[in-house]
């Protein structure tokens, strides 16, 4: 990387570093992944990649898809990983039905991995990470000079007169050590509806949206644009959504997102260490190189 773009990327990591949280605005994120390597055409066309996600496993008002990757930083690589079942619990701060249950997702394939716009995402969240450490994950390998990255691209879906839970189960945290929320595309959602906030520990875990204390939300971002970034350290804040509307009542309204998650690799004693492999996907290859210089 050259020394502009490395001073770049260090100034957003010490605002992460001092606020625990960070908003990186579309016009920075676009400069940004141009130098690692996205192509404007590649920046057109991820924005419509909601348009082949699946159905999703639990809930009936979204699609996603997902994968796992690599981050190593002693290789300045990222690999793709085998698939693996998720699972969340209340343990890792997700109360909802589902905690504590495998959640079996459909695979971003490779229609996103030949994207270099994706592909920058990917390694900009490894550079924005690196380093920065906050509170550790318990049972987590946290000498590793790995970290361990799931991929979610979801659309949440919102009929007229009715809302689409953005985050269904309130205030929450990932169960990871960095969370990064990109807004994609979005359509006929309405003005200051599915926002996302950032919370102190002070607001519960669980919390509704609509019984969230004011005090306690450190920051709030509304209509969002495209590649919008917001980054979280997920053990120390807490975080949320709220609800998406319709627009005009007489269509459905969808909002996109890329959420990439990403911790240390666990322990033998960690409830889901059985699910952290870091095997090599078989099917779906991919390895990026961070060192590799953009023309």
């Amino acid at each position: 990387m050259n020394d502009l773009l490395t001073n770049k990327i260090n100034k957003i990591k010490e605002e992460y570093k001092n606020n625990k949280y960070v908003f990186i605005p579309q016009k920075i994120v676009i400069d940004l992944i141009k130098q690692l390597g996205a192509t404007e055409k590649d920046i057109d066309t991820l924005i419509e990649y909601g348009d082949y996600l699946a159905q999703d496993p639990t809930l009936s008002f979204r699609h996603s898809r997902t994968g796992r990757y690599l981050f190593d930083n002693e290789a300045k690589t990222i690999s793709r990983l085998e698939y693996q079942p998720f699972v969340l619990t209340e343990e890792d701060g997700f109360i909802r039905e589902d905690s504590g249950a495998q959640r079996h997702f459909r695979a971003i394939d490779d229609r996103w991995q030949s994207n270099t716009a994706y592909q920058a995402l990917l390694k900009l969240k490894m550079l924005l990470i690196e380093g920065n450490r906050f509170t550790p994950r318990r049972l987590t390998d946290q000498q590793s000079p790995k970290s361990i990255s799931t991929v979610f691209h979801l659309r949440l879906i919102a009929e007229p007169n009715s809302l689409s839970e953005l985050s269904i189960e309130g205030v929450h945290k990932d169960g990871v050590d960095h969370t990064m929320i990109v807004m994609m595309n979005k359509n006929n959602v309405k003005n200051n509806s599915g926002a996302l906030r950032v919370h102190s520990p002070q607001e519960a875990i669980g919390t509704p949206w609509q019984d969230i204390n004011p005090n306690n939300v450190l920051y709030e971002h509304n209509n969002a644009q495209y590649l919008d970034i917001l980054l979280i350290a997920d053990n120390e804040l807490n975080h949320s959504g709220t609800p998406i509307f319709t627009h005009d009542n007489h269509h459905s309204a969808y909002q996109d997102f890329i959420v990439l998650l990403s911790r240390y690799p666990t322990v033998d004693t960690h409830p889901s260490h059985q699910f952290d492999s870091t095997q090599l996907h078989p099917d779906l290859p991919l390895t990026l190189h961070l060192n590799k210089q953009v023309a």
